[in-house]
């Protein structure tokens, strides 16, 4: 599994805004291929929005990196924020993972 991880600045009287924003563009990339799923994290007090999306592959998520930039300056654009950083990582450890009992 592998995640792009992004973070963003936006004034924190903008955070609802922002995760408004963050929803709409998030829902265009549903049924992207290869996508499993992703998360929106804010921190209201210093105005620091990161989202987490993960994925099957690394070419499912490179594949999708064009769409997702425009995505993601899309949303911090709509607040005026900006995009702080991005990355992609290989997801190493699972926390909490529950693995199924063999009988």
């Amino acid at each position: 599994m592998f995640a792009r991880v992004a973070r963003y600045e936006v004034a924190p009287e903008r955070l609802d805004e922002a995760t408004d924003a963050f929803r709409r563009v998030a829902g265009e990339l549903e049924g992207v291929e290869g996508l499993l799923g992703g998360y929106v994290l804010t921190d209201a007090e210093d105005g620091i929005v990161m989202s987490m999306t993960l994925w099957e592959n690394r070419t499912a998520m490179e594949q999708s990196e064009v769409q997702a930039s425009g995505l993601r300056q899309q949303a911090a654009k709509q607040v005026g924020g900006s995009v702080v950083s991005v990355h992609q990582l290989d997801v190493v450890v699972e926390i909490g993972a529950t693995t199924p009992s063999r009988a």
